[in-house]
């Protein structure tokens, strides 16, 4: 481990090019999570919430302050 950390601080620009792809990668996998699952997600629940309010005749400002009225934490 000590010839590496050694080889690291001595070559700085080749370790980053090294560990680069594995972070793109990582970040990657990260962004494609949150925007093809968790936003459409948020999304939905938004949507179904505000044609929820409208079916039912609440007041829509109560929707608008409190998005995530119908979950009870």
């Amino acid at each position: 481990m000590n010839k590496l950390q050694t080889f690291m601080l001595n070559h700085p620009l080749f370790s980053i090019a090294v560990i680069l792809p594995f972070a793109l990668l990582f970040v990657f996998a990260i962004l494609e999570l949150i925007f093809t699952v968790v936003l459409p997600v948020l999304i939905a629940l938004w949507l179904s919430g505000w044609v929820y309010t409208a079916i039912v005749g609440r007041p829509i400002r109560q929707y608008i302050y409190e998005p995530f009225w119908f979950v009870r934490l």
